[in-house]
């Protein structure tokens, strides 16, 4: 699908921006931290600041920790690599994660769309915790 700026999106869900610490297990032997830029049910996009050889394709593991608690995980599961932006990071696709998981996608994507949807209309001043 070509979108107005020209470029192709080949999005099936649209991405919510969030910055989320996740790590990276390419097999058994070597994980990367990293930052979460956005994330959709079904795909999301990690910056990271290393070096890693990745290609279009390669499964990784992948862990998205609680912003507060980075010992807490609140998405656990496989991915495949569908882009690679050299110096930023990479796009990647849920290949495989469990009930829970996909929950917890679901309600950062409600939680996001609520929050984005209220700042248009009150500003808000108070944290809820």
């Amino acid at each position: 699908m070509v979108n107005q700026m020209g470029s192709n999106d080949l999005r099936s869900q649209p991405r919510i921006s969030v910055e989320l610490p996740v790590t990276i297990s390419i097999g058994s032997q070597l994980t990367v931290k990293g930052q979460l830029k956005d994330i959709s049910s079904n795909s999301a996009f990690v910056k990271i600041k290393n070096n890693v050889y990745l290609s279009v394709n390669d499964e990784v593991g992948v862990s998205i920790q609680s912003p507060d608690d980075e010992d807490k995980v609140l998405v656990k599961g496989s991915a495949c690599i569908s882009r690679i932006v050299p110096g930023e990071g990479f796009a990647l696709y849920f290949t495989k994660i469990d009930e829970a998981s996909s929950k917890a996608i679901k309600k950062l994507l409600n939680i996001k769309k609520a929050s984005h949807a209220f700042k248009k209309h009150v500003p808000l001043r108070c944290c809820i915790s």
